[in-house]
């Protein structure tokens, strides 16, 4: 087990566990409404409909942004862990060290076109109404995971009874009630008038959850695989340990992510596209404060990640999961205040039923795959 406990009261400050899952929780709500609120508002400053070519620039420099900064934060962080801890921790030089194999470049492709579509959703609609359509995430996340055991035992030659099995044991009758809850809340939330759904935005967030789902099972696939030799007292680790390795985690989803946009972006650039050289040079020029509300999603971006991240080092991936609905939930009434969209009675209902169904959904048999 790695040596962190000497370093945990750094880390929290001698505040207790439950203190420190508030405070980290807060911060990820609060940076997560701010970097979908800054996002809509950017693409508000430029005309989506009418300018499709620069609204998909507009979305690849966000998102490339987005990206480098988290690259950049997570290899400071690093480097700044080894020069206070020292050398013995290792995490910056295993990192740099790590062997990249097709499925880590399969992983940062996904992540990097969900955060893309994320941001092609805000283009084209509401922060409101693309975190609505992020509910249904989970249920993406299912369907992945039935198709990831499918493939996987045919690969490994497995009989179909042990397959069948496997599956039984994850879409349990609980998920599959679950499933047609949160689908009727989010339809009550989709069709309201005030949420005006458009058809464009409504496919980039379901694309982008697509991504973000698949991107979760391969990774959870993959790292299963790899630490099924491991004990259960192995696996162990003091808070302070397992914040380290969540952020290793986020650094390298985030670098394999931001060498695919950078090199689109670079294209774009070097191949002299007039479209991004016009757009780069309005939101320099412009007065109506495109380029602040760029800054504010990029590192509101980079700061929902790393909060999201202490928060899942803190508690199981299933309290995880269930605080990952809540927020989107704060997000669309976070959202839907602040742009004065009104919520109806039945908006209201959607909500309280997504809420409930997500609940249901998120039992224990989704970490056995």
């Amino acid at each position: 087990m790695n040596d962190y406990s000497s370093a945990l009261p750094c880390f929290s400050g001698g505040l207790s566990l439950s203190a420190l899952i508030a405070i980290c929780t807060s911060c990820w709500y609060i940076s997560s409404n701010f970097n979908a609120i800054a996002s809509q508002v950017l693409f508000s400053k430029f005309d989506a409909n009418e300018q499709d070519v620069q609204t998909v620039l507009l979305a690849q420099l966000l998102t490339t942004s987005q990206l480098v900064l988290g690259t950049i934060f997570s290899i400071t962080f690093f480097t700044c862990h080894r020069l206070v801890y020292g050398k013995t921790q290792g995490n910056s030089k295993k990192l740099i060290k790590k062997k990249v194999k097709v499925y880590d470049l399969i992983i940062g492709v996904l992540h990097y076109v969900g955060s893309m579509c994320t941001n092609m959703g805000f283009a084209y609609g509401s922060a409101s109404l693309v975190q609505c359509v992020k509910l249904l995430e989970p249920i993406e996340t299912l369907i992945l995971m039935v198709l990831a055991i499918i493939v996987r035992d045919n690969i490994l030659s497995k009989s179909w009874d042990t397959t069948k099995l496997e599956i039984q044991q994850i879409v349990s009758v609980r998920k599959v009630a679950s499933t047609f809850i949160i689908i009727g809340g989010t339809t009550l939330l989709l069709t309201q008038k005030s949420m005006q759904p458009n058809p464009k935005s409504i496919t980039f967030a379901l694309v982008s959850g697509c991504c973000m789902a698949s991107r979760n099972v391969l990774k959870k696939t993959t790292s299963s695989s790899n630490n099924s030799g491991m004990k259960g007292g192995q696996k162990e680790e003091s808070n302070h340990g397992a914040f380290v390795a969540g952020v290793q985690s986020f650094t390298f989803i985030t670098t394999m992510a931001a060498i695919p946009a950078m090199a689109v972006t670079l294209l774009c650039y070097v191949r002299n596209f007039s479209p991004l050289n016009a757009l780069v040079s309005s939101l320099f020029k412009s007065e109506n404060g495109a380029l602040e509300y760029l800054g504010r999603a990029v590192v509101f971006h980079c700061l929902y990640n790393v909060f999201s991240i202490t928060v899942l080092s803190l508690t199981s991936a299933t309290t995880h999961s269930l605080m990952n609905v809540g927020k989107r939930i704060v997000n669309v009434l976070a959202a839907a205040a602040y742009f004065g969209v009104n919520l109806s009675v039945s908006g209201k209902a959607g909500i309280c039923l997504a809420a409930v169904g997500a609940f249901i959904y998120n039992d224990n048999s989704a970490e056995r795959i």
